[in-house]
């Protein structure tokens, strides 16, 4: 049974993720086609992995005071 939670567990943020990268490459092609600024989709990646870092690294946990 715990193996059961784990996996639904692992597929859940998986799809949160893919979710995640889905909105940032939509609205950066959406900026990028407004300026008519080249899109790459290698660069739009890189700038999704970079936001989750950030948000992994500065992320405030509830810390009850």
């Amino acid at each position: 049974m715990e193996i059961i939670a784990f996996i639904i567990y692992i597929v859940a943020v998986a799809i949160g993720y893919a979710i995640s990268w889905a909105i940032t490459v939509g609205v950066l092609w959406g900026i990028a086609w407004c300026f008519s600024i080249p899109f790459s989709l290698k660069i739009v990646t890189g700038i999704w992995i970079a936001i989750c870092l950030i948000r992994i690294t500065f992320h405030r946990g509830s810390k009850e005071q």
